[in-house]
């Protein structure tokens, strides 16, 4: 997933959020492999935020996971960052 987020946002924080097990979630791992500052404020991207890319492993232990599951978790992940931490997915 790539978000965007204010630079108060910590990675601790970030993988807290993200790695949230209260809820059943199917997110067993996370990985943030990218960020992107910059240098100039744009239409999409405030001067006070970063572009952070995640990659999320998930893994359900005892059924197949399908296209619905996994869009569901993710949709999970992301509800949990805005409400926790005002961040937004890029591009929407």
């Amino acid at each position: 997933i790539a978000v965007m987020a204010g630079e108060s946002v910590t990675h601790e924080a970030l993988m807290q959020a993200i790695l949230d097990r209260s809820s059943g979630g199917l997110v067993r791992s996370a990985n943030l492999f990218d960020v992107f500052r910059p240098q100039v404020a744009s239409a999409d991207l405030a001067i006070t935020e970063r572009s952070l890319a995640v990659r999320l492993e998930l893994l359900d232990d005892e059924a197949t996971l399908t296209d619905e599951r996994i869009d569901a978790a993710v949709a999970q992940v992301l509800e949990r960052l805005r409400t926790q931490l005002g961040v937004r997915l890029r591009g929407a």
